[in-house]
């Protein structure tokens, strides 16, 4: 089990010995929308949480946004995009390496995504998951430092709807579970540690627990020899696994993401799980890896630590414990979240609230519309 910490307590906790090496990964990082503005006029939205990232030895985000081409973009909906200005604020949480396989690193097409990967370059920071050479595609990325030898993978799963034409010149990493575990296996011998970095969770988006075929696959994966498994998509922070001492991390949920506004009016909101989130801290050694989270809540597209939300994520793990007791509780949990999906969703397309369409159900049932 993770241990859940403040984050105002992180300066006073963090190790140094060198026969360590402490890794930070943060989730979904989207500077899209209400985000540009803020960026490019200079303010920090993240300097609360920034004592906790950059104490680490190095840094990994999910980035979400690529630049916005020049010209056409793909025929999408939801379709998210940023600036090149405001993609500099990544220089600003001390990120080493940024996973591209996502759901959204072809929205804005070739020259976004090229865009995109020359401003990452500029600002020293490696990218994994995507690549406009084919050869490059489903090539780790090996973390050199404090004499260890690191080993990344990244995929993005079909069920998260990456869509991308046949005629595309960029290559994504796609998740297969034979392909991810031959991949480990290629890996593991040449690296002090394998680490997965998946782009998953499609059937459960905003949800607090995983679909049980992921829990099924990961440990495949834990057994074809990773060391840590950490997901992002699904925009909640869920919760986690340990199989043979070795972490699985589901989701990570969104680390900063601001509404999305389609051009054609449509609006898809964040919802209020989609604004509590944690920087995962894995901290390797030579006999075991260890885990910590440091909750924050995105307030008004400010990020500020929240003590209380270690208890609620406590909660949420106990749940799951208890869900996966039960003979049918995966299914009954995942009945529920089909059903309140599409609520959701129907709210965020037609700009509704949600005690509107509750007052449009009750009026049909008593035949008054």
């Amino acid at each position: 089990m993770a241990k859940i910490r403040n984050l105002s307590l992180v300066l006073s906790r963090m190790t140094t010995e060198r026969q360590h090496i402490r890794i930070g990964f943060i989730g979904d990082v989207s500077f899209n929308d209400d985000y540009v503005p803020l960026l490019e006029a200079g303010t920090d939205p993240f300097v609360e949480v920034r004592p906790a990232l950059m104490r680490h030895d190095f840094v990994i985000g999910n980035l979400e946004c690529m630049a916005k081409g020049v010209g056409e973009n793909l025929d999408k909906r939801p379709r998210i995009g940023t600036t090149l200005q405001a993609l500099q604020a990544l220089k600003g949480l001390n990120l080493g390496l940024v996973t591209l396989a996502t759901n959204h690193f072809y929205d804005n097409l070739e020259k976004g995504f090229n865009r995109t990967i020359q401003q990452l370059a500029q600002d020293g920071i490696a990218s994994i998951g995507a690549s406009s050479n084919q050869q490059n595609q489903y090539v780790p990325y090996v973390l050199e430092k404090k004499g260890w030898r690191i080993g990344f993978l990244n995929y993005v799963h079909p069920d998260t709807h990456p869509k991308i034409p046949p005629s595309a010149k960029v290559y994504p990493n796609y998740y297969k579970p034979d392909r991810v575990c031959s991949d480990i296996q290629k890996l593991k011998p040449s690296v002090d540690r394998v680490v997965v970095l998946l782009h998953w969770g499609g059937k459960t988006d905003y949800g607090y627990f995983p679909h049980a075929e992921q829990v099924a696959e990961a440990k495949q994966m834990i057994s074809a020899g990773a060391d840590a498994i950490v997901g992002c998509h699904t925009h909640s922070f869920q919760t986690h696994d340990s199989f043979n001492g070795k972490p699985v991390y589901y989701s990570l949920g969104n680390f900063c993401f601001a509404d999305i506004k389609c051009d054609d009016g449509g609006f898809f909101a964040v919802r209020e799980n989609g604004k509590k989130s944690a920087i995962l801290s894995l901290t390797f050694s030579e006999k075991e890896v260890e885990s910590e989270i440091y909750p924050f809540y995105n307030q008004n597209l400010i990020l500020k630590p929240k003590k209380s939300l270690a208890s609620e994520f406590s909660r949420w793990q106990l749940a799951y414990k208890f869900i996966k007791l039960m003979p049918f509780g995966f299914k009954f949990y995942y009945w529920a979240l089909r059903r309140v999906e599409p609520i959701f969703y129907y709210s965020q397309i037609h700009q509704i609230s949600l005690a509107s369409i509750a007052f449009k159900k009750f009026k049909r049932s008593i035949c008054l519309e």
